[in-house]
């Protein structure tokens, strides 16, 4: 089980609900082992979950707050690789 940290560099518990509390809830950001999530604040209305791989090849994507569940997937798969 991977090791989570939040932007204030205290730790997260890996579990789906623990992620959710602290993307929307806590500092809007959590960091693994090659992988990372956080929410990004389009406009007043308009919320993105930003997903990172850090381990080559990088990559990103975007989507939309409502689509958490397949954002926690993808971050996940990456912190497993």
């Amino acid at each position: 089980m991977a090791h989570l940290i939040n932007k204030d560099g205290l730790s997260v518990t890996n579990n789906p609900r623990a992620i959710h509390e602290e993307l929307f809830r806590g500092t809007g950001y959590v960091i693994g082992n090659g992988a990372s999530v956080f929410i990004q604040n389009e406009s007043i209305t308009e919320k993105y979950i930003m997903v990172f791989k850090d381990i080559s090849p990088p990559s990103e994507r975007r989507f939309i707050a409502s689509r958490y569940k397949e954002a926690l997937e993808l971050f996940q798969q990456w912190l497993d690789a």
